[in-house]
């Protein structure tokens, strides 16, 4: 079966079990999912090395930067921490209602990088790698009558999850807009090569970033086209539910200096 059709079958159960258009209005709106956002700037112990032959490693394996523990400026190697989150965001439209549902999918199984270069005044992203387990993704967000653990299933499907299990982001290399002497939000956008099912394309993530007791916060989005990807969602008219081609990548990030 289909990607498509198999979405088809678990939505249309999904829909039946709705009692009508304005009790699911009133349903989507109040049980949609807010987007990730800053985490708190508590103190934080970084996390050990990971084990030989963690695979999130090995997609993602650490340069060697001496006395990077030691440094306190902006520059070195930072280390994304537990408790990171990321995941992703469909907007579907289910037949005879008017309100769109938002499917949502996250995991805090991700491990990864980023170096940054230059000087205090002046920093920029040298190089990164960050990658995801989409194997881990689960769906978060609630459908009356519906086990969204079925959607997961199909997600890892459209997903090629088993012969590619990892989306990896590859910043490339840019000055970075921020003050590093201030603890406010700062903004920025970070361009890099995203790779999903075996295919790389550039894509750009808008991003808050906050920098405070030596730790570094960034949460934020881009969008993707899944058709650019090879992924193909339901969009036949008529059919229990169409779904937006283009998919809101959201991530939530811890990073320390190890």
């Amino acid at each position: 079966m289909s990607f498509g059709l198999m979405w088809k079958v678990v939505a249309g159960a999904a829909i039946l079990a709705i009692l009508g258009t304005a009790a699911a209005i009133t349903y989507f709106n109040h049980t949609r999912p807010q987007a990730l956002g800053l985490q708190s700037a508590t103190a934080r112990t970084p996390a050990p090395s990971p084990s030989p032959g963690d695979p999130l490693a090995e997609v993602c394996r650490r340069p060697a930067v001496p006395g990077n523990a030691g440094s306190t400026g902006v520059g070195g190697l930072w280390v994304i921490q537990p408790h990171s989150v990321v995941g992703y965001r469909a907007h579907e439209k289910f037949a005879e209602v008017t309100s769109p549902h938002d499917a949502v999918a996250r995991t805090e199984r991700l491990g990864g990088w980023l170096l940054v270069g230059g000087s205090d005044s002046a920093p920029a992203v040298v190089t990164g790698c960050i990658a995801i387990d989409v194997r881990t993704l689960q769906s978060i967000d609630e459908l009356p009558g519906f086990n969204t653990s079925d959607r997961d299933d199909i997600a890892r499907d459209f997903l090629s999850a088993r012969s590619h299990p990892y989306v990896v982001f590859q910043p490339y290399p840019v000055a970075l807009t921020l003050n590093v002497l201030s603890d406010a939000v700062q903004h920025l956008t970070l361009a890099g090569d995203l790779e999903i099912g075996g295919i790389a394309k550039s894509a750009s993530f808008k991003l808050d970033v906050r920098l405070k007791d030596g730790q570094v916060s960034a949460a934020g989005q881009t969008t993707v086209h899944a058709g650019d990807y090879g992924i193909e969602v339901p969009q036949e008219v008529g059919g229990f539910v169409r779904v937006n081609p283009d998919i809101v990548l959201e991530v939530s990030l811890i990073l320390l200096k190890p």
